[in-house]
């Protein structure tokens, strides 16, 4: 069990790590949106020069995927926002943060609530906010068992854990689809219905969201700050609309929501697989500290994406562009936290083994 301290920690991290520029930040939002206008004017003027029906379908979908990558790049340093990692200005911060996350169909301020509540008890079994995992009894019950027919893991016989394994084990086809739709449509079912966070038994599904100022995920305080997220959204469905009503919905599909669907994928995969690793605990209350929490992520390397892309914000590298996040590597060595770019087939394995 992990039991270093927070003075460890800080003391570990490169005094160059904290500290922040705007100039730097703002240059990655410039070169961002640039490779993204020099995508998009690329495919509408080579695109519709292509001979054939297929190579034009082929053409869009490699757009979409490559979009995406750098539409995911857009998302991170939002992220960084609303860390307030990006700039030493809070305003300018959430300014930035605030437009970023909305051209994404992100509430902005709503999710940097909830994911400064997650940073600050990552791994708590009652206080972490999303990929909060079912406790084994959680899972028996929704397969239609009892509990009380399997006892601990070292008190359980060798039948009992087969009986075990043949009520929650599920045929791969059931993880495909399960894979499927946790990566179109989980960042969706997360934002509007809280999926994968705390239970709220009280709350009916339809109150616990990231557009409801009154959710139970926020405070009263919080409640303008929600309201300025929805704003935002509202903005971005309106230019939406009015683009669609001028160059026409197909075009709206092809030039962004096929990129947004590819930036939500990559936002629930690297998430995922830094939380869901079934060599990362997670803690009840009488074992989680702050330490334990912080270190119980899986630091991916990405390479050439990774790095430049995705702005370093899963790697293990120690000079990453904008901040230091999740780099227990300094105290625990990277051997431990970090896994290659061939994480899809560790996804898979996690999905498979999650039951999800």
């Amino acid at each position: 069990m992990i039991d270093f301290t927070m003075n460890d920690i800080l003391e570990a991290i490169p005094a160059e790590c904290f500290h922040r520029s705007a100039l730097k930040g703002l240059s990655y939002v410039a070169r961002d949106l640039l490779l993204i206008f020099t995508i998009g004017a690329t495919v509408h003027f080579t695109i519709p020069l292509l001979p054939s029906p297929i190579l034009r379908f082929a053409a869009w979908t490699l757009y979409g995927f490559v979009q995406g990558l750098v539409g995911t790049g857009v998302w991170v340093l939002a992220h960084e926002c609303g860390h307030q990692a990006f700039s030493p200005s809070r305003k300018l911060n959430d300014f930035v943060g605030w437009v970023l996350h909305s051209s994404l169909l992100v509430p902005y301020f709503s999710w940097q609530i909830t994911h400064g509540k997650h940073h600050k008890a990552t791994g708590h079994m009652d206080k972490d906010m999303v990929f909060v995992p079912a406790t084994r009894a959680d899972v028996i019950r929704s397969y239609g068992g009892n509990p009380s027919d399997f006892p601990p893991d070292e008190e359980m016989s060798e039948e009992q854990e087969n009986k075990l394994y043949d009520l929650i084990e599920e045929a791969p086809i059931t993880s495909l689809y399960l894979l499927i739709l946790q990566q179109t449509l989980g960042w969706l079912g997360y934002l509007a219905f809280n999926l994968s966070g705390q239970t709220y038994p009280s709350k009916s599904r339809w109150e616990v969201n990231h557009l409801n100022p009154a959710s139970p995920l926020f405070s009263r305080t919080d409640y303008n700050k929600i309201l300025l997220s929805d704003l935002g959204l509202l903005i971005a469905f309106a230019v939406l609309v009015m683009a669609a009503r001028t160059w026409g919905w197909m075009t709206v599909v092809c030039y962004y929501v096929v990129p947004y669907f590819w930036v939500n994928h990559w936002l629930v995969l690297i998430t995922f697989l830094q939380h869901t690793d079934p060599a990362l605990p997670h803690y009840r209350a009488g074992a989680w500290n702050f330490q334990r929490g912080a270190a119980a992520t899986m630091d991916r390397d990405f390479g050439f994406i990774g790095q430049h892309l995705f702005h370093d914000i899963i790697e293990v590298s120690t000079s990453p562009p904008i901040t230091l996040l999740n780099r227990k590597s300094l105290l625990i060595g990277p051997s431990s936290l970090s896994l290659s770019f061939f994480c899809f087939f560790f996804f898979w394995d996690e999905m498979a083994d999650r039951g999800m």
